[in-house]
């Protein structure tokens, strides 16, 4: 099965130069260029603004979740605001995570 796979990856044109020992196959990156340290960085920021966007959805469906809560008369206006400060607290701690985890990843992409 090694050589198939070997074969598939050479096919593949990842630019990556697969070494078949009879065990297990071993890939060789090249080391990253300037342009894809930074196109890696952009992509990363990217992806993490996505992921902003999906927080904030969430935060916007859990926010109408306790509305809909407090309409039924299941809570009340004070257990409306406290839930909806603490899907608001939630909501910062992810987002400032999900920056850090970006900044880090694009230093350590950028460090050469």
């Amino acid at each position: 099965m090694l050589r198939e796979i070997e074969k598939a990856i050479m096919q593949a044109n990842i630019g990556v130069n697969p070494n078949n020992d009879g065990e297990t196959i071993k890939l060789f990156f090249p080391p990253m260029t300037t342009d894809q340290r930074k196109e890696g960085a952009k992509q990363a920021k990217a992806m993490g603004d996505k992921a902003k966007i999906a927080i904030r959805n969430v935060r916007k469906d859990s926010n109408d979740q306790v509305k809909k809560l407090e309409k039924d008369k299941i809570i009340t206006e004070d257990g409306s605001k406290k839930g909806q400060d603490e899907v608001q607290k939630i909501t910062d701690v992810t987002v400032s995570k999900v920056d850090e985890l970006v900044r880090e990843k694009e230093s350590e992409l950028l460090k050469i």
